[in-house]
């Protein structure tokens, strides 16, 4: 090639790159990557978390990755988004921690009764960053990397028969999570633990299959259990979580700038949402009562007793299994630290 025409052709190509950058053409490099983030519940804290969480990764990563939200079990039921997060198939999911025990047992810690006095008790507990690194990192070895802890609200009892004492639980069948920290209280209090996934769980009430759901009062408003249902029975024993948490495949293949970006926002998130969460909490209490529902609390001698045949279930269900006796050790020594 002649000196001339090496010119003119290396002139043509800075004119054609320069192009290309005007147009917003980016190399390899700086490829898009596209974030679906899975979830069960919608209008509540974990859908808040979607939102806030995937404006500030959109926005930080400058239009690198492009972020699609869905609430509400729209791609799949639980276990089919926790599949997703192993196979790389979905890149993000927020949800009870419960819902991955199968995969590691120290997932359930954080439904031990009787650890939290509070929600903001709860988050200064998953706020510390010894506990808050060990719950995170859990998944890992199953393709699952946690970026974000939050509370979504304590334990109450949604049942098409009130249970106004202790006694009324004989009997009923209780949809809980599925794991040993949410089923044995059932059996201490003389009900039947029925696990299921949230999108199975109205149908079942509506048929009569299942006789009420143990968890936040903000599930029974957004999904207006209320026109099933009339009483909630508020016992506050154990503390409603979530994780969220993205999928390893997708989070290794980043490049280490967005990497940080997902980390550093699941931290930032969390931090932020104790304050929407109460207040969301407070107001699931004015809907559902709004609503005509009413809102039981146990005796005092109940709520005691309640308390005293549960609070010993964590240790129970730890006893055998070292691995997990060592991470409820570390919350329970957390929790007595933050109180």
């Amino acid at each position: 090639m002649t000196r001339t025409r090496w010119t003119r052709w290396s002139g043509m190509a800075v004119v054609v790159a320069g192009a290309a950058l005007a147009l917003g053409v980016m190399p390899a490099a700086a490829q898009t990557y596209t974030l679906k983030i899975g979830n069960a519940t919608i209008n509540d804290v974990q859908h808040e978390w979607q939102k806030r969480w995937g404006a500030r990764v959109e926005k930080r990563a400058g239009g690198r990755i492009k972020v699609e939200i869905y609430p509400a079990s729209q791609i799949g039921s639980i276990p089919r988004m926790i599949e997703g997060l192993q196979l790389g198939t979905l890149e993000a999911w927020i949800g009870p921690p419960e819902f991955v025990v199968g995969h590691d047992p120290r997932f359930q810690v954080l439904a031990a009764p009787g650890v939290f006095d509070d929600m903001a008790h709860a988050y200064r507990v998953i706020g510390d960053p010894k506990f808050r690194e060990a719950v995170l990192s859990l998944g890992e070895a199953k393709g699952m990397k946690g970026v974000s802890l939050i509370v979504y609200g304590p334990t109450s009892y949604a049942t098409r028969k009130p249970i106004r004492k202790l006694d009324d639980f004989k009997g009923l069948k209780i949809r809980v999570f599925a794991s040993p920290m949410q089923t044995l209280p059932l059996t201490r209090l003389g009900a039947t633990a029925a696990p299921m996934p949230l999108s199975d769980v109205f149908p079942a009430l509506q048929r009569g299959a299942i006789d009420g759901n143990r968890t936040g009062i903000t599930i029974f408003t957004t999904f207006k259990y209320y026109d099933i249902l009339k009483t909630v029975t508020e016992t506050h024993d154990a503390m409603i979580t979530s994780i969220a948490m993205v999928s390893k495949l997708w989070y290794d293949k980043l490049p280490p700038d967005l990497q940080k970006v997902l980390v550093e926002e699941g931290e930032a998130v969390q931090k932020e949402l104790l304050d929407w969460t109460v207040d969301f909490n407070t107001k699931g209490r004015q809907t559902w009562t709004d609503k005509g529902g009413e809102l039981i609390k146990l005796p005092a001698a109940d709520q005691a007793e309640l308390m005293k045949r549960l609070s010993t279930v964590g240790d129970e269900v730890v006893g055998s299994q070292p691995r997990l006796k060592e991470i409820y050790d570390l919350m329970v020594q957390t929790a007595k630290a933050k109180r």
